[in-house]
């Protein structure tokens, strides 16, 4: 986890410079930003493959051989399903989004300051997606199904106990919390009646976040996307667009958000809780080239 850190805390004051740069400096306007951005991904690819090549990465990429390309299709499958997976979630933040933007200039500002603000909490349960994926998949590499129980379990409380923290806060500072990005009063009072639905959510989101990496790290992304598609698209964002205009407004989206994140969550939380983690074990072991298996002395039947 440390080098991607590492070449943040390089890129990010650097993307913040070269956003200013490109916008004021050059005159170029909006269209420096993604410039910005681009350049800043470019060099955080670049440095991320000489921290590989020449520090610290060689023990586990050994180079462009025959071997690389070995079990491609297995990780494409992976890989697609993981996209609907996480996509899925953020498409639906979206609609949400132009839905608002149907419902008025001052709904669509509050829409703005909300979706900021959740960005940004969102990395508290998304951080912990990834190291719940990290260590189940880490653990039911080493054969030690009742340890990666525990560490799904123990990621799913975790988020659930920040989401409370979170949604804290979010009450707390409700009346004004829009004030950090507008200073409308019709748009800092809209925010402050949303904000209730938006916090309660956050424990959801929490246990939509562990729940889904925990899944990841069983290589079963597609159930999480699964989920997501019917929670989601089947009921809970008709129901919020519906809501939304029929005298609710910008509350009615988030009802079916909040709506949605709780399906999500409680859903995936008793599919990772009820799972035969032995039988887990197994299964990722047979993702594995039966040649890989025989060189390493690991058959799937010892």
């Amino acid at each position: 986890m440390r080098p991607g850190t590492y070449v943040l805390l390089i890129t990010s004051p650097l993307n913040a410079g070269l956003n200013y740069l490109f916008v004021y400096t050059f005159k170029i306007g909006l269209l420096g930003a993604p410039i910005a951005t681009s350049i800043s991904y470019w060099i955080s690819f670049a440095l991320l493959v000489l921290y590989a090549r020449f520090i610290n990465g060689s023990e586990c990429w050994g180079g462009w051989t025959r071997k690389a390309f070995s079990n491609m299709g297995t990780f494409a499958r992976l890989a697609i399903m993981g996209v609907i997976h996480v996509g899925t979630e953020w498409w639906a933040f979206e609609i949400v989004a132009l839905a608002a933007g149907r419902l008025g200039t001052i709904p669509l500002a509050a829409q703005s300051v909300i979706m900021t603000a959740d960005q940004v909490m969102n990395t508290i349960p998304f951080g912990v997606g990834v190291a719940a994926s990290t260590r189940v998949g880490n653990l039911l590499g080493s054969r030690n199904a009742r340890g990666a129980a525990r560490a799904a379990n123990t990621a799913a409380w975790l988020s659930m106990f920040l989401g409370i923290v979170v949604l804290s806060v979010l009450m707390v500072s409700r009346n004004h919390f829009a004030k950090i990005f507008n200073d409308n009063e019709r748009v800092v009072r809209l925010t402050a009646e949303v904000l209730p639905f938006v916090a309660l959510f956050q424990i959801a989101d929490g246990l939509n976040g562990s729940c889904g990496g925990s899944l990841r790290g069983m290589g079963r992304q597609h159930v999480g996307a699964a989920v997501n598609i019917v929670s989601y698209y089947c009921g809970a964002l008709p129901l919020g667009v519906w809501l939304a205009f029929h005298g609710w407004g910008l509350k009615g989206l988030w009802v079916g958000q909040c709506i949605a994140l709780y399906l999500v969550g409680l859903l995936e939380w008793a599919i990772v809780a009820l799972s035969n983690w032995e039988k887990e074990v197994q299964k990722a072991f047979a993702r594995m080239d039966t040649s890989e298996r025989i060189e390493g002395g690991i058959e799937s039947g010892n």
